[in-house]
């Protein structure tokens, strides 16, 4: 018996809750569905809510630390577009590497999260 269905929420650290909530709501596809009582925690999922898509939920901290890798990608159907995009809001971008028929670029949410975009052939 499978206990566990999908992975549900990932959770990002942000310094400032407001300007993090209007910039993810800029450069994401998503909606606001969560409100903390608190003021603490705002969640997104995405416009286009399947029930299997992972959602995203940006925390209030003091600080943010760096972390060696990505803690988690984004699926993009057309990587250079989304590149695009980002570059034309004045989203730090690295370039878009190659590994066989995987495509991906790192990118920075305005609190120094590495944030990843990934494509391959489904």
């Amino acid at each position: 018996m499978a206990f566990i269905k999908r992975i549900d929420t990932v959770f990002v650290p942000v310094t400032d809750l407001e300007r993090s909530e209007k910039w993810y709501l800029e450069v994401f596809p998503f909606k606001v569905t969560f409100r903390s009582a608190d003021g603490n925690y705002i969640g997104f999922s995405f416009k286009d809510h399947h029930p299997l898509q992972t959602g995203v939920c940006i925390y209030k901290t003091d600080k943010v630390e760096r972390k060696a890798h990505p803690p988690f990608n984004f699926y993009a159907e057309d990587i250079d577009g989304y590149h695009h995009f980002l570059k034309e809001q004045n989203v730090e971008v690295t370039e878009i590497h190659e590994d066989g028929s995987t495509r991906f670029f790192e990118f920075y949410d305005p609190d120094g999260n590495e944030l990843s975009a990934v494509t391959f052939p489904e």
